[in-house]
């Protein structure tokens, strides 16, 4: 971490770079930072000088939670991910975003070491009843739910408690701060689940099917129709459709060539290895095209994929598409029948993607990841990947 740290300090003052490995060196070993914020005011306005935290070794946690009655009070966290945070910019975001907490630890995430950026949790911890009544939406424990059906179709869980780490909220975040921002969910890493994910755009960082259509010289028709299916503009199976028949013709040793030339998104291969080592089941639910999902899957020893069927004959695109479309419908249904087939506690579901079309899917996880996705999409994820890569989701679950 500390060499990830130093590669990215160039051209920093002094001061900010000292401040990065200051903060590197408190939360090292597991130590943590306290920051009592009661004792502010309601109508103070506070700033970041402000703010006076208390250094805690990770042996006397114990003993600073007692003294300041944090085993019993209600509790968020969420994870910041970046390159060179320091306390000075943490202090900028507690001031304008978590103020109204009562009081607020930050420690190193225990993902921390395994990816280039650094991840800082904080636990937020309020009154019973949070003073400003802004609204917490959370899904409940597995004891309230019972089959992988009913929770899909009930969609998402009704609110009935506060918080200040609304999706919406920590979208705001990221954007202003250009870190991203995640709430730790109910969802646990160290458990089996379930991760659908879309392909195009999400595991890989391009669209197949705009690809192909360059070699088929109508490249800007089909991106065009691809940006406004994504978007939620066209109906996706008529704009598929259209889509496709631009491609006929198009010789099948053209994609062979595209397919060995996919360039994989940012940390999903060591994403996925670390879900696959905890047990999960790990699908492709994708509108794009069988001939790219089933290598993508075979290369990362994915459970399983399903997409379109390019039609083909004498060794050329035909311009349709065989069998039924993978559409929003069809992904949503993917990870239904999924859950059922392997046993998998309906909570422990998680839908990535970047589409329209992913939607559906990714209301009916536990848990929806937004992949820098359209405003559409983020509007309606439980959790937006902005700045990093595919490893945003893991920061998204408990341990």
């Amino acid at each position: 971490m500390t060499e990830n740290i130093a590669s990215y300090k160039h051209g920093l003052p002094s001061n900010a770079r000292l401040a990065i490995a200051h903060l590197h060196t408190q939360l090292n070993d597991g130590n943590y930072l306290g920051l009592a914020l009661a004792q502010h005011s309601s109508s103070e306005v506070l700033l970041p000088q402000h703010l006076q935290f208390e250094t805690v070794d990770k042996s006397h946690f114990s003993d600073y939670s007692a003294r300041h009655s944090l085993h019993a009070a209600p509790n968020e966290k969420c994870v910041i991910v970046g390159q060179a945070i320091n306390l000075d910019l943490l202090s900028h975001i507690i001031c304008q975003y978590f103020c109204q907490a009562q009081h607020l630890v930050i420690q190193q995430h225990y993902l921390h070491s395994e990816f280039a950026q650094q991840a800082i949790e904080l636990t937020l911890y309020h009154n019973t009843v949070a003073a400003n009544n802004v609204l917490l939406v959370h899904k409940p424990d597995a004891s309230q739910q019972h089959s992988a059906a009913a929770t899909c179709d009930s969609g998402k869980l009704q609110a009935n408690q506060y918080s200040l780490l609304k999706a919406s909220v920590l979208l705001t975040l990221a954007k202003d701060y250009r870190v991203d921002a995640f709430k730790i969910s109910s969802v646990s890493l160290s458990r089996p689940g379930l991760l659908v994910m879309d392909m195009d755009s999400t595991i890989i960082d391009m669209e197949c099917i705009d690809e192909i259509a360059i070699l088929a010289g109508a490249g800007d028709k089909v991106r065009e129709l691809t940006e406004r299916a994504m978007l939620g503009e066209l109906d996706f199976n008529q704009s598929l459709n259209a889509r496709v028949a631009c491609l006929q013709g198009i010789h099948v040793a053209e994609l062979e060539k595209l397919k060995n030339r996919l360039p994989i998104t940012p940390g999903f291969a060591h994403t996925i290895a670390i879900l696959q080592k905890h047990g999960w089941i790990t699908c492709i639910a994708s509108g794009g095209f069988t001939y790219f999902a089933n290598y993508i899957k075979d290369s990362f020893e994915l459970t399983q994929a399903t997409s379109n069927i390019l039609g083909i004959e004498q060794g050329c695109l035909t311009g349709k598409i065989e069998g039924d479309i993978v559409n929003g419908e069809m992904k949503k249904q993917i990870l239904i029948d999924t859950l059922n087939h392997y046993s998998i506690d309906p909570h422990q579901s998680i839908g990535i993607g970047d589409g329209a079309n992913d939607l559906l899917m990714m209301s009916a996880a536990a848990l929806g990841v937004a992949y820098k996705a359209k405003p559409k999409v983020q509007a309606g994820a439980d959790a937006n990947i902005v700045y990093c890569g595919f490893e945003g989701l893991l920061y998204c679950l408990q341990p």
